[in-house]
């Protein structure tokens, strides 16, 4: 543990508690595997807090937490050992300068407050990125809301997968443990079944231990989105070579008879009804996400703002730029970037009524 933190530091664990759940239905990392963690770092001196924002559509509210702490566990082993549970409901805007897909992030505020972030994530399957592990897990940081309009906006694999490595570089955990004891297999995070692997899996690349996982899982990583994103970033070798594993045999925990999720066979989730509610959520988050706009006469036409645009959502008008917010993904990449600070960023009227509704 000295490799990773030192005495005295405040160290976050940050679990995977989508939801106020039973461990033994594997929604959740178990809390056997943080007690032992915990009791790592409390042995090194260092200040343990336990926390993460649910998802599933569920209000970051106080009372949110105390019901999910309960239901997975978390309660029981944070009394016994005598380490805090995060109750602080507040969060703030971070500036993600590195990030090519995003630039900014709404993050919880233990996870800005603290010296050190480790990640104890639970081994599940992903009907969107087919894994949910070391680098996914992460997203739970992004309070309540925010999360879905994440989805909402970044609706595409591959566009939702940079997003989440820009969010690991911008907060880089110190260390990434997967909970792969018993995983979940089929229509995960929340609605597959358990299932066995019988393994703790841990490293400091979130990329590389999650090839590590897919592999336990008998998922190919290349469809990995957080994996595909990595190596297109040069972050990994194309044939994934650069990867060292120590401890047991790999090839001889492999669950070959894993069940993926649907979406990895190709079938489409959910019947018409299903995919025209959601999409109609998804529309209604959209609108809740701040979305930048340029304010013309003050705008010097430096251009930089489209050369950063990752979806070319912004054009030239009477040669001042211009965003087309249809395409606009709320990276915030154009605000990031502009110089002269004329990008504003504000929600629309429906936008303010929508967060005062879930604020």
């Amino acid at each position: 543990m000295g490799a990773f933190v030192a005495p005295g530091l405040r160290v976050l664990l940050k679990t995977n508690l989508l939801a106020g759940a039973d461990p033994d239905k594997c929604v959740t990392t178990h809390p056997e595997v943080v007690f032992a963690v915990a009791c790592l770092l409390l042995d090194h001196g260092c200040t343990v807090v336990i926390g993460d924002s649910p998802g599933s559509g569920l209000v970051y509210s106080q009372n949110t937490l105390k019901k999910a702490y309960a239901a997975s566990g978390l309660e029981k082993i944070a009394g016994e050992l005598g380490v805090e549970l995060n109750y602080d409901i507040s969060s703030r805007e971070v500036s993600a300068p590195d990030g090519r897909m995003v630039k900014r992030f709404k993050v919880i505020s233990p996870a800005l407050d603290c010296d050190a972030i480790l990640v104890i994530s639970k081994a599940k399957t992903h009907m969107l990125t087919y894994v949910s592990g070391a680098a996914k897990n992460l997203f739970g940081v992004i309070p309540g809301y925010d999360k879905p309009a994440y989805h909402a906006t970044l609706q595409q694999v591959d566009s939702f997968s940079r997003m989440i490595l820009d969010l690991n570089a911008r907060l880089q955990p110190r260390l990434q443990i997967v909970d792969a004891v018993m995983a979940m297999e089929g229509d995960g995070p929340l609605s597959g079944t358990p299932r066995k692997i019988g393994a703790i899996v841990a490293g400091t690349d979130a990329n590389a231990v999650d090839v590590i996982l897919a592999r336990l899982m008998s998922i190919e990583p290349k469809r990995v989105g957080a994996i595909a994103a990595a190596i297109e970033r040069g972050m990994l070798r194309e044939d994934l070579s650069d990867i060292s594993v120590t401890g047991e045999a790999i090839e001889e925990m492999i669950v070959r008879d894993f069940k993926p999720p649907m979406t990895y066979l190709g079938v489409s989730p959910g019947g018409l009804t299903k995919r025209g509610l959601m999409g109609l959520f998804f529309r209604l988050l959209k609108g809740y996400t701040p979305r930048p706009r340029i304010v013309a006469a003050d705008c010097i036409a430096c251009l930089k703002c489209k050369r950063s645009c990752p979806v070319q959502a912004i054009r030239i008008v009477n040669k001042k730029p211009q965003i087309d917010h249809a395409k606009c993904i709320r990276c915030y990449c154009c605000h990031e970037m502009c110089d002269s600070k004329v990008i504003r960023l504000e929600r629309t009227l429906w936008g303010r009524l929508v967060a005062r509704m879930v604020g």
